[in-house]
């Protein structure tokens, strides 16, 4: 039967959504028939599928509806609405349900401004009973789906199961407010609130996945392919990749660039499914570039076995952007977005700061944490974060382990052995996982040699190699430095280019693009790990030892020549303190001058040596973050989204976003045409320090939100942060 009641504005009736909903909990099911059990509440799956059935019934207030066909705004919940209805079931305790009914859209907090003020108890009625009269007039249309109910019980659980009578005119302000108060006692009470707590967040987590995907047109939710034997069809796999193939539970990849760690680490994810087969696969990485060109990789490659282009999402803090540029069909790439930041797709190529941001309960919290749940987590390029981020990421695989019952994989191609010490003990880590010294030999590819003093005095022997046939790399260690570097070489070869973090967006993508196709590229330390290219030849100055064998990975990277040649400066400029550690650049100096041949067991030596005083003078700053963060993960609580925790994970990022003076008119041109991904080309990162620095000068202005940088931008060499904009707008 059709009531005919609306709940969306595009004209979806109410059962249309109804049952959509019901069809992605159908799959949801599938991906984790078991988390009742291991949460101690065997009703789980039933309680979701009962608060599913009812939450959108106060939708039928006539007011609502008027509102969804162009009315006046309707200014209540029908959330609150939908609760009553709950009592139609037959029997048992019903007040998870209606907890979940009741806080789909707002959390506990935010709710209890709709509740009664204690002073008007003395009126006739209250606006929930206004409004709940407003249901009334709908009644016969709802009954109609009411009369679903059995039917739908039987198809999922194989219980039919008859409805009760109930009488809207009987319902006061305490049907709903009870639950409230009785949610919010037991949140206060420790006992009470560790019981209830991944029931609470789990069935949260459960019931907006199957509402928003529903709402976002999907009917399903997507597992991970049970084999990857169609998908890499090589006529041999490395060591590395057999033995993940193999290994169950937590584990440790060394192994050198180029030796196939990313389709050892899928191996390894595919190995550890949970039992249904259905949990979510995190593939991170530090840096955006690789995260794309990861994301377009594994495109390619799983689209074809799923006919989805959801089966992999992108998950970063500019993605919508790049999802916009990569796919003509504005219709695709909204639904990629969407899609990406709930449970849909079973691969998600990542930073992980989209994981570690579930953990300061920002709103919608818990469908990450949801899908975190039995999770294999790949943390590729451990070894490129600094001390804080490590303490953040072992928090967080600590609780995602322990708590949500998770699997943890970290690779590197030199992984100092403090870092894996603190991995192996706080996880207990056992599979360590390397290549033994015979099959790394193959892996030699590099002959180093230092030249003496700063790369400026370098300039004519760069510009010599660029005049033969050799693809030339060339990084700097400061953006400023790139820049220089880049005007003295540009104009030997004509497919040049230049990479570093103050480009804008629009130009950032492009260079992206083009940079495999370039004969010399000069870029900052992005370039270690963040893009998948192939060069000869490498000058690069001075960095410790992990930085510097990153930068070679660009160099000679699949082996199509015998051994290349890269060289390391021996000195740097003067705002390279800022970045390294002085300590571990002079220890790299001292240890590489006495090789040319970089064997890999070799600079794995190299490397726990440079590193014997682990993180240095970063050690306290790693053991405040951990115990920091370990106080927010264990305010975690359900139903209950935090304004703190939320400025506190935003207050992680060293950057600010801004648009260059040129781009004012553009960059606010396309936000009052609504163009947004038009917009968010114009936009760079801008460090905190130079942010204050700037702003100190008066080079900052503040216009609909986004800040405007005074400084030159030229789009080969990004912004000139030293030079105004002569044509700079002045308030």
């Amino acid at each position: 039967m059709i009531s005919g009641i609306k709940a969306k504005t595009s004209g979806e009736t109410l059962e249309e959504h109804t049952l959509a909903c019901l069809s992605v909990f159908s799959s949801l099911r599938e991906c984790y028939p078991d988390i009742g059990e291991k949460i101690g509440y065997p009703n789980f799956h039933k309680t979701i599928f009962n608060a599913l059935f009812f939450h959108d019934f106060g939708k039928a207030a006539t007011g609502f509806q008027e509102q969804l066909n162009g009315g006046k705004k309707w200014h209540y919940r029908h959330e609150i609405l939908s609760v009553p209805f709950v009592d139609a079931l037959p029997g048992g305790d019903t007040d998870l349900v209606k907890l979940f009914v009741l806080t789909h859209h707002k959390d506990l907090r935010e709710l209890v401004r709709y509740a009664r003020d204690p002073d008007d108890e003395g009126s006739c009625s209250s606006p929930f009973q206004e409004r709940l009269a407003e249901v009334i007039p709908n009644l016969q249309k709802l009954s109609g789906i009411l009369k679903e109910y059995p039917r739908l019980m039987n198809r999922y659980f194989g219980e039919p199961a008859d409805l009760r009578p109930i009488d809207l005119t009987e319902y006061t302000d305490e049907s709903w407010e009870r639950i409230l108060r009785s949610a919010s006692k037991c949140l206060r009470n420790d006992t009470c609130r560790q019981r209830l707590k991944y029931i609470g967040i789990f069935g949260k987590g459960s019931f907006n996945t199957c509402d928003y995907l529903a709402s976002g047109g999907a009917r399903k939710v997507l597992k991970p392919l049970p084999s990857l034997d169609a998908v890499f069809t090589y006529p041999a796999y490395t060591s590395i990749q057999e033995r993940c193939r193999e290994t169950k539970g937590d584990a440790i990849v060394i192994s050198p660039t180029g030796s196939g760690k990313t389709e050892a680490a899928l191996f390894w994810a595919t190995n550890n499914l949970n039992r249904a087969e259905g949990n979510r696969i995190f593939y991170s990485l530090p840096y955006t570039a690789s995260i794309n060109a990861m994301y377009q990789r594994l495109s390619r490659r799983l689209t074809p076995c799923y006919n989805d282009e959801g089966c992999v999402s992108l998950l970063h803090g500019k993605a919508s952007y790049y999802l916009s540029k990569m796919y003509d069909d504005a219709n695709e790439s909204r639904f990629l977005r969407d899609v990406a930041k709930k449970i849909y797709s079973p691969y998600k190529i990542m930073t992980p700061y989209q994981s570690l941001k579930h953990l300061f309960s920002i709103k919608g919290y818990e469908m990450g944490l949801l899908e975190m749940y039995q999770g294999s987590f790949i943390l590729d390029e451990i070894h490129a974060y600094d001390a804080r981020t490590v303490g953040l990421i072992l928090s967080m695989s600590e609780f995602v382990k322990n708590e949500l019952d998770a699997r943890i994989l970290l690779m590197s191609a030199t992984l100092p052995e403090f870092i894996k010490d603190i991995f192996v003990n706080s996880l207990g880590i056992s599979n360590i996982l390397t290549m033994d010294k015979h099959e790394l030999s193959r892996y030699t590819r590099h002959e180093c040699s230092l030249l003496d003093g700063e790369i400026c005095d370098h300039i004519d022997k760069i510009k010599n190699t660029l005049r033969g046939d050799e693809r030339v790399l060339v990084v700097c260690n400061t953006v400023k430095q790139a820049q220089r570097v880049y005007n003295s070489l540009k104009g030997i070869k004509h497919r040049s280019g230049l990479l570093h973090s103050r480009f804008t967006l629009g130009d950032r993508e492009k260079i992206e693009r083009e940079v495999d196709s370039l004969d010399l590229l000069v870029g900052t330390q992005a370039i270690e790990v963040s893009l998948d290219i192939d060069y000869d030849v490498c000058y690069s100055e001075p960095a410790p030892i992990d930085a510097l064998i990153q930068r070679f990975g660009r160099i000679n990277r699949r082996r199509r020549k015998d051994v290349c040649r890269v060289y390391v400066f021996t000195r740097g400029s003067e705002q390279d303190r800022f970045i390294y550690d002085d300590s571990l650049v002079e220890r790299t100096l001292e240890e590489l001058g006495d090789l040319e041949l970089l064997h890999e067991w070799v600079i794995q030596d190299i490397t726990d040596k440079i590193y014997r005083n682990g993180f240095g003078n970063d050690e306290k700053l790693f053991r405040d973050v951990r115990r920091t963060f370990s106080r927010v993960i264990e305010g975690i609580v359900p139903f209950s989204n935090s304004d703190q925790a939320e400025a506190d994970f935003y207050r992680l990022f060293n950057s600010v976003e801004a648009v260059p003076e040129r781009f004012r008119t553009d960059y606010l041109d396309s936000i009052q045409a609504g163009d947004i991904y038009r917009a968010m080309q114009y936009t760079l990162p801008l460090s905190r320090g130079q942010y204050h620095r700037l702003k100190g000068e008066g080079r900052i202005s503040k216009t609909e939100g986004m800040l405007f940088v005074n400084a030159r931008y030229d789009s080969d060499l990004g912004l000139l942060v030293e030079e105004r904009d002569p044509e700079a707008f002045t308030e």
